[in-house]
């Protein structure tokens, strides 16, 4: 959130306005390998636009359920949930939705 007074390209003083830092790009040239996890990079290898928007893939709702969709695979196949056995629907991309994760913390 930003006071008006420094907003420059609108019109108007008073109140706060919400700025888009469009970081979602950040790290297209590679500054973020060192952080991504092998299940960042498996949903952006099968996204509609690999080697970008990388960030944007790491934090935002778009992309959340799927990185745990693929967490939880990677715990099941280890032994750790399930028994080890992977649903038919866990294996489906894109069924584990990100509002799952705030119903679960809730």
């Amino acid at each position: 959130m930003e006071e008006m007074r420094n907003v420059e390209l609108v019109e108007g003083d008073e109140g706060r306005m919400c700025i888009n830092m469009e970081w979602g790009a950040f790290g297209d040239n590679g500054c973020l390998d060192d952080i991504q996890t092998e299940f960042d990079l498996a949903v952006d290898e099968l996204s509609l636009n690999p080697g970008k928007q990388r960030f944007e893939k790491m934090i935002s709702g778009m992309y959340l359920g799927e990185i745990v969709r693929n967490i939880l695979m990677d715990f099941t196949k280890r032994g750790l949930l399930f028994r080890g056995r992977i649903s038919e629907r866990l294996k489906t991309r894109g069924i584990f939705e990100t509002k799952f994760l705030s119903q679960i913390e809730r």
